[in-house]
């Protein structure tokens, strides 16, 4: 078997690159209304021809000439002179045709044209028997629209209108006077029926040099599933230097299929990896395990991971949804993780969920619980495993919809190896009045929450600790409207002030563990809510007065919203004294100041921007920023620039790229640099060249970082893509979507 090497792709990328489109003559019949030229146009469409009008009849044969001779001797008719035949969903042109009566038989002659469903065909010589839809022609050029795909044969045969059988026959699904790539077998079946090609003694060319051969080639040619082999993938990266992966595709059943997908690492060995996919009518899951005896040293020999996922909704309102996972040890997802995302996980979740909902009630039971897998997180900072969490929520309205009565219970047992583990029973009733008009809202609301625990602990401490807390607010705004434009168009702009009173009285939660509850970032959103924390360790005391004010602009004809601005400050009447364990009393009589901004420029640009100015704190006034402007059209041309300041956290600028110059030729750059670190965490570089139809080439290049001080892990990713045939090497898709906001797959 011919071995492909990087040789003969010298040759095909030069000639691609030198490469100027042709398209053949818009009169020849075989390309009428096949739209070639859509592969130039990413918004663009496919548009398939028309289908020939069948015969007037079922198994009814119509033929139409300029001049017909009758044989009554032989019992045969020669039609002469742009030939025109109809029968059930196949049309037949040609120039001359001879029909046998008694046979049924068609032998045609001179630029003959077949077209059936999903096929259009020419030769110089064919034959049809028109009883049993059979025949064959010579001197072969074929099309299949619906993949904008052609090829030529010497000889090709028909069996009925699902099975075909080609000899000396070329594929590709470049366009008419393009072949960058061709596929060139002895023979090829095809069974439409079933969904299956077949090509014998194959050979795949790039630009005219062969790369790849293969004695027995079998492939699907729709989206029916099939074993085999799928296109390999070849990468590079520096943790498991060259690697490959050939998977093979087990097709076992309608709904459950399986792959294989072994994966040689230079570095690191053979790994051996399955996922198996089952659905059903109110079921889906997944099951994933890898395996490998590593050979890098320093590093446990035998490591692996697992991963099920199951849905299931078996009742009307009742669902349930498993999450089983993890990893052989710490350094797993960093060494064999396929993105950013993933290898920068802190902790891999392990959760069962029965849930039932309905028009008042929601019901949730819960197992959880965590593997950490970053060697920076202290044993007694690990995340606690609730085992069981079980909670219930109802909400209804009161008094003919005048007030909504709402009520939260929980039970958790929270468990955990080096802290103290607990019960926790919690019940958190209110009722409010909403209030609300066209201009305006004024919403008083009344809330209980208590929480009454057992725990188990060695400290000495009160072992069934509790607490109960009240809270009061009172929600209002006003809505002002007045009419405005932008740039030229008729809009609407509005002036919101909000208030929002909130006190809960000082209830000591000093004895409380705290098993989930955080302090709440303080954003634009947060300054209304009735808690400063979540979870149900903690209630707030509070005293305070929340004011904001926000803007819109609104266009009138489409009513979408161009921009929003949002300022708002809360103002404390009274010390914070209820905090999270080693947290001291706040004092400040005011909050910072939160400012939001949002607009959307025009249909392509869009920006945001977010800033808190605390006076507080005595060296610098700002203690969060955010800033992003973003473009992107509908030629998918992508463009973001943000920035990203936390104090003493982050300072990160971030710069991504994704630019097609032309249908063609597509440049992809990103770029995460730390400020505060004074280093890139990110950086993505690559071309896509070629484009929808045809061929397409990606290369790309990603240096990352999962730590600041840590050495970047860096890796390769070429692949190429045949239209029609299939993708060879690594896909970079899943990191241009972690690196590249908005980018999605074509």
């Amino acid at each position: 078997m011919n071995r492909p090497t990087l040789r003969p792709l010298l040759p095909f990328l030069v000639h691609c690159l030198l490469w100027t489109p042709t398209i053949q003559a818009a009169g020849e019949r075989i390309d009428q209304g096949i739209d070639w030229d859509y592969c130039a146009h990413p918004d663009r469409k496919q548009q398939l021809p028309p289908p020939p009008l069948p015969a007037a009849a079922p198994d009814a044969t119509r033929i139409e000439a300029d001049a017909l001779q009758l044989d009554q001797q032989r019992n045969t008719t020669l039609f002469q002179g742009n030939v025109k035949v109809r029968r059930n969903e196949a049309y037949l042109e040609a120039q001359q045709a001879l029909h046998q009566r008694e046979q049924n038989l068609l032998e045609l002659e001179g630029d003959i044209l077949l077209q059936r469903p999903g096929l259009r065909a020419s030769g110089e010589q064919g034959q049809f028997d028109l009883n049993s839809d059979q025949g064959w022609l010579e001197q072969v050029e074929y099309r299949f629209p619906e993949r904008n795909a052609r090829g030529n044969a010497s000889r090709a045969e028909f069996n009925g209108d699902n099975h075909s059988r080609y000899e000396d026959v070329s594929y590709t699904s470049c366009r008419p006077g393009q072949s960058d790539w061709q596929l060139e077998a002895e023979s090829l079946e095809l069974d439409r029926e079933e969904g299956v090609g077949v090509a014998r003694h194959a050979t795949l060319k790039l630009a005219g040099v062969p790369v790849l051969y293969a004695p027995y080639y079998s492939f699907p040619i729709d989206d029916r599933r099939k074993s085999g082999f799928l296109a390999p993938s070849l990468g590079s990266s520096s943790r498991g230097g060259t690697e490959l992966t050939t998977p093979y595709y087990l097709n076992l059943a309608p709904d459950y299929d399986a792959t294989l997908y072994p994966r040689l690492m230079s570095k690191r060995g053979l790994m051996l990896g399955g996922e198996l996919r089952f659905l059903g009518a109110d079921y889906k899951g997944l099951v994933e395990a890898e395996y490998l005896n590593d050979q890098e040293d320093n590093r446990p020999g035998h490591r692996g991971a697992f991963n099920l996922e199951f849905n299931n909704q078996f009742a009307p309102g009742w669902s349930s949804e498993i999450r089983a996972n993890a990893v052989s040890d710490i350094d797993y997802l960093t060494d064999f993780g396929s993105g950013l995302t993933i290898t920068s996980s802190r902790h891999i979740e392990r959760r069962g969920e029965l849930r039932y909902q309905d028009r008042n009630w929601s019901l949730l039971a819960r197992l959880q619980n965590f593997q950490t897998v970053d060697r920076s997180i202290a044993a007694t900072d690990r995340p606690y495993a609730r085992l069981p969490q079980l909670r219930a929520n109802y909400a209804n309205a009161l008094f003919d919809n005048a007030s909504l009565l709402n009520v939260q219970a929980e039970y958790v047992y929270f468990d955990h190896s080096e802290k103290v583990r607990g019960h926790r029973l919690s019940l958190s009733p209110s009722i409010s009045l909403p209030l609300r008009r066209s201009w305006g809202h004024l919403t008083p609301r009344f809330a209980l929450n208590h929480a009454s625990y057992q725990l188990d602990q060695n400290s000495g401490s009160n072992d069934s600790p509790s607490y109960t807390s009240s809270s009061f607010s009172l929600d209002g705004g006003l809505i002002f409207e007045r009419d405005s434009d932008w740039f030229g168009l008729p809009a609407q702009q509005t002036l919101e002030p909000r208030i929002h009173y909130l006190y809960t009285p000082f209830e000591d939660q000093s004895e409380i563990p705290n098993f989930d509850s955080a302090e709440l970032d303080l954003s634009f959103a947060n300054l209304f809510r009735d808690n400063r924390f979540s979870g149900s360790d903690r209630v707030g005391d509070a005293n305070q007065l929340s004011l904001g004010l926000s803007s819109q602009l609104l266009e009138q004809r489409s009513g979408r919203q161009r921009l929003r601005a949002s300022i708002g400050q809360i103002f404390y009447f009274h010390d914070r004294e209820v905090q999270l364990p080693d947290v001291t009393s706040e004092t400040n009589s005011e909050s910072a100041i939160v400012g939001e901004l949002s607009a959307q420029l025009s249909n392509q640009w869009s920006s945001s921007a977010t800033l808190r100015w605390d006076s507080n704190l005595e060296d610098g006034r700002f203690d969060r920023a955010r800033a992003a402007i973003h473009y992107k059209d509908r030629e998918q041309h992508l463009f973001n620039l943000g920035y990203n300041y936390q104090r003493d956290t982050i300072e990160d600028v971030d710069f991504s790229l994704y630019w097609p110059f032309s249908y063609r030729l597509t440049t992809i750059a990103a770029l995460k640099q730390s400020l505060l670190h004074r280093r890139s965490m990110n950086q993505v570089i690559g071309l896509d060249y070629g484009g929808r139809c045809c061929w397409r080439l990606r290369a790309v290049f990603q240096s990352y970082v999962t730590d600041a001080d840590e050495k970047a892990d860096k890796r390769i990713m070429l692949q190429l893509v045949l239209n029609g045939l299939g993708a060879f090497g690594r896909s970079a898709e899943q990191t241009l979507k972690d690196s590249i906001f908005g980018y999605q797959p074509e």
